[in-house]
């Protein structure tokens, strides 16, 4: 029989078994990740792109292997080893590493002390086994890793797994680094980081922004037709055009359409008062809050003001901004907050304010500036009275309202049309266009007179439209007048029908010259005297002749699609009789659709289906596309009347007699 052990010799005995367990698990560790990373690398090598790793394998293997063994070899350690011990087995209660230390240090405690510290854990450990420590599943399955890595490494499974890897590969793009990259730098004042794109399909950018181009293969770079040889600058919605220098075909060719976002000016409003003012004197402080917001960043808010004053032609204008209280919702929201002190403005009776609250944004100039509502104030003039506050007299508002009822009367005269005998119809146009004829010489009145033929009054109605006349609200109130004057011929050739839209075009104009922006001096209830001294007085040096420029008729709408509807047909029709298209013409059609519209989502699917340079079958799905396009702005077939023929105009003749 074996000589009993002593309780020394069994402790450290189970230490040692610990010890081994735990080096077979780093060792099987070890072996596992190094089999996985020679696979990973023969997995990766297998792409074309990367066939240069296989060479690698075996080092990096090893090297994972190694760095693994010397990272835990602290964990193998008798004193590491006792610490495991105790953290498995709770019964241990810290007597397996305090037995340990009194062995490497018998000096720290009396023999006796030592000898019952290991007759105590020999206790502990006595029903312990290696397993409850170390199970036998942390050595079992790194070899099962590494027993896999090695099938898996085999030269036959290699050559199927490299095969697989093929196929996924042609399904993937390249991992190249991208032959095209783009940056794009927004303007200063929005204050937004710059941002780099490889290779787009579309570029959006913030109007004002500067987009450059960087090309890893060489190449050229335009911007529609014109090459671009620096960062440019984005004003306007187009497409770029990158070509390869050793391009030989389509797929040298890459097109990007451009959306140039614009940078929308602020929303500005009056919340209060929010109407015009009437007072018997002025002495008065009116508050004032303004709300104003902008998509991107506000920069300024003011509250300014015109002071009218005098009568007649003695009119004095002052203006000026007064002082007001910001409060920073957010970077694009504000509200702030004034007073408009009418003492201190030094407001006499008769004269008038015209405040409105301005808002800009981060843009210098005035591409940034927006304007709110105009409003007034009012001081009673002699002989007039005033309830202090009310809004002003509505004697505007009112035409505008009178030119409402004339609409009103218009849509419920047009159902009645057909029930009416022609006496009965003539009679109720007459009575609307005698209300018309009213309404439009109360305009005529406020602006001063008007001309006495009406036809040469429509001749120069175009100078509306070409911007002669500076002032909104009157060029407003001359459309609306020029469209009353249609109502009344509409009225005189009883075309009830034909009276109604001008009808309300003309209201939708005064509502326009009353509502933003009006600056139209109001007729006071005071007469006053001309001075005759200022008649002819002018320097006839500034005179000189005007010629009157014809503006250029428009294209109608879907001119451009009909253009390229008729060269993808010319295409189609060379394809179909088997002749070859010339090299790059479905790149020049894509060009032309692309520069109909940039920013239109219909023209970069067009651009794209040309760019796929498949034949008849791209010609086809681009022209199913123009088709609904080419048809915008189309005139209608007419069907000419064929001529009578001879025996025709017999049988007619035959049946007269």
């Amino acid at each position: 029989m074996p000589p009993e052990r002593s309780p020394r010799e069994q402790v450290l005995s189970f230490i040692h078994a610990v010890g081994r367990r735990r080096l077979l698990v780093h060792v099987a560790s070890a072996l596992a990740l190094a089999a996985a990373t020679g696979l990973i690398l023969g997995l990766l090598a297998s792409v074309p792109q990367l066939h240069r790793l296989a060479g690698y394998r075996i080092p990096a293997s090893l090297l994972v292997g190694a760095l693994v063994l010397w990272r835990v070899h602290r964990y193998r350690s008798r004193h590491a080893t006792a610490g495991a011990i105790e953290r498995s087995i709770a019964a241990c209660r810290n007597l397996v590493i305090t037995a340990e230390e009194l062995d490497r240090h018998p000096a720290r405690a009396s023999s006796a002390v030592t000898s019952r510290v290991f007759v105590a854990a020999q206790a502990a450990l006595e029903k312990a086994r290696v397993g409850d420590v170390v199970p036998a599943y942390w050595i079992a399955t790194p070899l099962v890793v590494t027993l896999a890595a090695s099938v898996l490494w085999a030269p036959a499974t290699q050559r199927a797994v490299q095969d697989a890897a093929a196929r996924v590969a042609e399904g993937l793009p390249p991992i190249t680094t991208a032959p095209v990259r783009v940056r794009i730098e927004p303007p200063a004042y929005t204050g937004r980081q710059a941002t780099t794109l490889d290779s787009p399909t579309r570029i959006e950018a913030l109007e004002g922004s500067r987009i450059s181009f960087l090309l890893r293969e060489g190449g050229r770079v335009r911007f529609g037709n014109v090459p671009l040889q620096s960062p440019m600058v984005a004003r306007e919605s187009g497409y770029f055009a990158v070509e390869s220098e050793e391009s030989t075909g389509q797929q040298g060719r890459l097109l990007i359409p451009l959306n140039v976002i614009r940078d929308q000016v602020p929303t500005v409003r009056i919340d209060a008062p929010g109407r015009d003012l009437y007072f018997a004197r002025g002495d008065r402080t009116v508050p004032v809050t303004i709300h104003a917001a902008d998509d991107l960043s506000l920069a300024k808010v003011e509250l300014r003001y015109t002071k009218v004053s005098g009568t007649g032609e003695q009119f004095e204008f002052e203006e000026g901004a007064l002082p007001v209280r910001l409060q920073r919702t957010s970077a694009r929201e504000w509200q702030a907050s004034g007073e408009l002190a009418l003492g201190a403005l030094r407001l006499g009776p008769g004269d008038s304010l015209v405040y409105r609250a301005v808002a800009q944004d981060g843009r210098a100039g005035s591409a940034g500036l927006a304007t709110s509502d105009t409003y007034f104030v009012e001081i009673a003039g002699p002989g007039q009275v005033a309830l202090d506050g009310v809004d002003m007299p509505p004697e505007l508002e009112r035409y505008a309202m009178s030119q409402q009822m004339i609409v009103l009367k218009l849509e419920r005269l047009r159902p009645r049309i057909a029930t009416l005998s022609r006496e009965a119809l003539e009679e109720e146009t007459a009575g609307i266009a005698a209300e018309q004829r009213t309404v439009r010489a109360n305009f005529v009145f406020l602006l001063g007179g008007h001309v006495e033929d009406e036809e040469v009054e429509a001749e120069h109605s175009h100078e509306i439209q070409e911007g002669r006349l500076e002032n909104t609200a009157r060029k407003d109130i001359n459309a609306a007048i020029s469209q009353m004057t249609r109502v009344e011929q509409g009225l005189a050739a009883l075309n009830v029908p034909g009276a109604l839209p001008p009808a309300r075009a003309a209201v939708e104009a005064l509502q326009r010259a009353f509502g933003k922006s009006r600056y139209l001096l109001r007729s006071l209830a005071v007469r006053s005297r001309l001075d005759p001294s200022r008649r002819l007085t002018g320097n006839l040096a500034d005179a000189g002749n005007w010629q009157r420029i014809q503006p250029q008729a428009e294209d109608r709408p879907g001119e451009a699609a009909r253009h390229l509807m008729d060269r993808l047909l010319d295409a189609a029709a060379t394809l179909r009789a088997g002749g070859q298209l010339p090299h790059g013409h479905l790149h020049s059609l894509a060009e032309s659709a692309l520069s109909i519209d940039p920013a239109a989502p219909v023209w970069q699917e067009v651009a794209g289906l040309l760019l796929k340079s498949d034949g008849m079958r791209s010609l086809e799905e681009a022209s199913a596309r123009v088709a609904p396009e080419a048809r915008r702005g189309a005139l209608p077939r007419t069907r000419l009347a064929a001529p009578p023929s001879s025996i025709g105009r017999a049988f007619e003749a035959e049946g007269r007699r």
